[in-house]
């Protein structure tokens, strides 16, 4: 059976948004993999956060570690989180009334984390 106390002081999850198009948004969670969209940056945070919250209280009626079935998200999703809070400190996101409070650090960066900026060719 897993230890629900153990989740109550787990640290914050972690999530990074950026905007996928100049009408979605994409929240996507770094130490446990999930990802959720919305037409705004507080509607993708609010899906992802009622995700994790459904997966948490899945694996806490099966006996299982709270969203053990998910891996961490790339490094590029972390070093964007590292990046975007350098230049404005995350949010704290708290959802309450759900059997288990989840505690989230949210931050926003302008671009896809995914997409890969190239470099100008070099001029001869």
């Amino acid at each position: 059976m897993a230890d629900t106390t153990q989740w109550m002081t787990h640290p914050p999850l972690r999530i990074v948004v950026f905007p996928e198009t100049t009408k979605a948004w994409t929240a996507r969670a770094l130490e446990h993999d999930l990802a959720a969209a919305g037409r705004t940056a507080e509607a993708a945070i609010d899906a992802l956060v009622r995700i994790a919250s459904a997966h948490i209280a899945y694996d806490l009626r099966h006996g299982h570690v709270p969203l053990s079935a998910f891996g961490a998200a790339p490094r590029a999703y972390w070093n964007a989180f590292a990046g975007s809070s350098s230049k404005a400190r995350p949010i704290e996101v708290t959802r309450v009334g759900a059997a288990t409070p989840l505690s989230c650090l949210v931050s926003v960066t302008a671009v896809n984390p995914a997409l890969r900026t190239i470099a100008p060719p070099l001029s001869a």
